[in-house]
């Protein structure tokens, strides 16, 4: 009776600073929610910057070696011309860093706007896995027209392949009906919890197996994706390989899609 008595004496006397009490407390823990999360943030961008300093700074130091091996070697013309060949592919990749690294900033700050025009997707998927040199590919396709940026769908499809090419030394597939398009291998699959993580701008499964993509690949597929109402859908299972799909029906209406 007596600590009731206290407890509602207290209550009454003392309700503003036990109020201001409790108000300090929450503040104090949103405030260690708040550092927990910068924490994160910062050794995630910590993460982020490494792996885009490796990334350039690997390709360049590869290049510096071939240049002054060149000035202060009297080398054959024949391994002059293999050393400038290794030079090109390597300021080739590092440009290709820098057109990602300004494509997924641009599609996140809805800068880029869609060119639309109306093309045969299979004849695309086509002349593109020309470039890949590839016996690997196989095509199952059903011709196709639609109406998107045909040089952002390219950029899908050169990402899907090139990651279905990276991660599977066996055989990739790729089919095209009436509904989907679909890129399958029978690589290293993926863990269920990393499906949807692996969309995310810089996410690496392999943390330290940083290579040119820097986790950006499957990132910018999805925002282009998304410009053009439809998104990338992923089944994997690990150890037997992946299926990277999305619906194609909202790419073939006759008239362009709005934005």
């Amino acid at each position: 009776m007596k600590e009731k008595i206290l407890n509602f004496i207290k209550s009454k006397l003392f309700s503003k600073e036990l109020q201001q009490l409790e108000n300090l407390k929450e503040e104090n823990r949103k405030l260690k929610k708040e550092l927990k999360k910068q924490k994160i943030m910062n050794s995630f961008k910590d993460e982020v910057i490494s792996a885009i300093s490796h990334e350039f700074k690997n390709p360049i130091s590869i290049i510096n070696g071939y240049i002054e091996t060149i000035l202060e070697s009297n080398l054959p013309p024949q391994t002059q011309q293999k050393f400038l060949n290794k030079i090109q592919k390597n300021t080739t990749r590092l440009s290709e860093l820098i057109d990602r690294l300004y494509l997924i900033t641009k599609l996140e700050n809805k800068k880029l706007k869609p060119s639309f025009s109306t093309f045969k997707l299979d004849l695309l998927i086509k002349d593109l896995i020309q470039s890949f040199d590839e016996e690997r590919i196989s095509l199952n396709l059903t011709p196709t027209t639609i109406t998107a940026d045909k040089k952002l769908i390219e950029i899908v499809l050169s990402n899907l392949i090139s990651n279905a090419l990276k991660y599977s030394k066996k055989e990739i597939t790729i089919n095209l009906n009436e509904k989907y398009l679909e890129v399958i291998d029978k690589g290293l699959g993926i863990d269920k919890q990393n499906i949807e993580m692996i969309k995310q701008k810089f996410f690496r499964i392999a943390k330290n197996d940083w290579d040119n993509s820097l986790g950006l690949g499957l990132a910018i597929v999805e925002h282009i994706l998304k410009l053009h109402h439809t998104h990338l859908e992923i089944e994997s299972e690990k150890g037997k390989g992946s299926k990277f799909y999305f619906d194609i029906t909202s790419l073939k209406d006759k008239e362009h899609p709005q934005q």
